[in-house]
């Protein structure tokens, strides 16, 4: 009876564990990031909601900067590097200048950009 027990929650263990079950890691900053928002803007225009970042592994990003320009839409290309501060905070470092700090949020990622006289926050969410 032991021995029949114990075949029977070793298939159940086994069988509970499928290798098709989709995992979901909303605490990682590596995949491609979308921008919702814009601290200096209340509605954000269609060409800026181009604008997306992706976090790579080995602390490499890149993304592409969409930006109005009368009718036209500007892309920027950005390259950059990033440095995990905590579990869910980073710095965001370009040509040897920190960029901004984010933080994670769930699915929301908060992109904190400081200068000497304002500081702007883009807020994107994953893809």
């Amino acid at each position: 009876m032991k021995n029949l027990l114990l075949i029977v929650l070793t298939f159940a263990t086994i069988t509970s564990c499928s290798s098709d079950d989709e995992i979901t890691d909303t605490t990682t900053i590596l995949g491609t990031w979308k921008l919702t928002s814009h601290s200096d803007l209340t509605n954000l225009p269609d060409c800026m909601k181009q604008t997306k970042i992706t976090f790579i592994e080995h602390g490499n990003l890149s993304g592409e900067i969409y930006e109005p320009n009368g009718e036209n839409c500007d892309k920027n290309n950005l390259v950059a590097s990033y440095e995990k501060e905590t579990e869910t905070s980073y710095t965001i470092i370009g040509s040897s200048t920190i960029l901004a700090e984010v933080e994670l949020e769930s699915n929301k990622l908060i992109w904190t950009e400081k200068s000497s006289t304002k500081t702007r926050i883009l807020e994107f969410t994953k893809q």
